[in-house]
């Protein structure tokens, strides 16, 4: 932690100079190999959290790290006594050839196997690599786009969802059940301002710039998001003026699949220590807008005097 001392001797970082603190102090964390070198990294960074969380941006990478670490196997404890994802595979197989079967689904293109150089951390017991197209379930032929001048002659009654969140209001809806919404186009693919996966509820309409998930297992759509949002896409995306990643792109994503029963336990340890930053977040934003209100409270005085 040469880095830190260097800095923290020096007084206050500037901007350039804490980006390099957070991406090495972080980074530390992300290439922990195994849970022991994860705790013992997070000790060294916890060492350093008065200069390292001092600002927003700062919680924001902190909370990136945290879904990284979740899909890697190295936030929770694994049980042995969990049924191994291998199974599960096995469950959504056969439940997809059932769906088929019954012509509620459209079989599925044949997803190439993941090569070596596709696995870019080891997996824990228990998991295994599948691809994103072989563990959900794409209903991205239900979506209908709607323009923007027939909605306003529509009553607002249910989300209209687009890549980013809900962009409007309509008087009808599309679908009736918590499904997994992935943007599929747009600055956010890459930039990644908002979460580019997220869970819609209840009745709502979709347009064509969302892609559509849903899984055999309810409870899977929630690591599945949070497995999204943990990855960089930008090996899956296309174009630079307007950046998309069509379906065949998103189901060809090799993602770290954990036992179901873990599932859980990994969408529950990140909704806490998610909740943890948005709180610290919330308490920067307003320190700086008291010392905001101070300056300017300071600048007016001086002026009147």
């Amino acid at each position: 932690m040469c880095l830190c001392d260097a800095l923290e001797a020096r007084g206050k970082l500037d901007a350039v100079q804490h980006a390099q603190l957070v991406r090495t102090l972080l980074g530390t964390l992300t290439d922990s190999a195994s849970p022991a070198e994860l705790a013992a990294n997070w000790q060294r960074v916890a060492e350093h959290f008065d200069l390292l969380l001092d600002r927003p941006e700062a919680v924001d990478a902190l909370e990136q790290t945290i879904l990284q670490l979740a899909v890697r196997g190295l936030l929770v404890p694994q049980d042995p006594s969990d049924e191994p994802a291998s199974v599960l595979l096995q469950k959504i197989r056969a439940e997809k050839d059932r769906l088929i079967a019954e012509g509620k689904i459209k079989r599925d293109k044949p997803l190439p196997p993941i090569t070596d150089e596709e696995k870019p951390f080891e997996l824990p017991v228990g998991w295994e690599w599948a691809r994103f197209g072989d563990v959900s379930v794409n209903r991205d032929a239900e979506r209908i786009p709607v323009s923007s001048s027939d909605r306003e002659r529509r009553e607002k009654i249910y989300d209209y969802y687009g890549a980013s969140g809900v962009i409007d209001k309509i008087d009808g809806y599309l679908f009736d059940k918590t499904l997994l919404l992935i943007g599929e186009d747009g600055a956010n693919l890459l930039n990644r301002s908002t979460p580019i996966a997220f869970l819609a509820y209840g009745k709502y309409w979709v347009n064509n710039h969302a892609h559509v998930i849903d899984a055999t297992e309810q409870g899977l759509l929630d690591y599945l998001a949070l497995f999204i949002n943990a990855i960089s896409l930008e090996p899956y995306v296309t174009g630079t003026a307007q950046p998309k990643m069509n379906q065949a792109k998103l189901n060809s994503i090799p993602m770290a699949l954990p036992p179901f029963t873990e599932q859980s336990r990994i969408v529950a340890r990140v909704a806490e220590l998610r909740q943890l930053c948005s709180d610290l977040r919330q308490r920067l934003t307003a320190s700086r807008t008291a010392q905001g209100h101070l300056a300017q409270a300071l600048v007016d005085a001086a002026g009147a005097a």
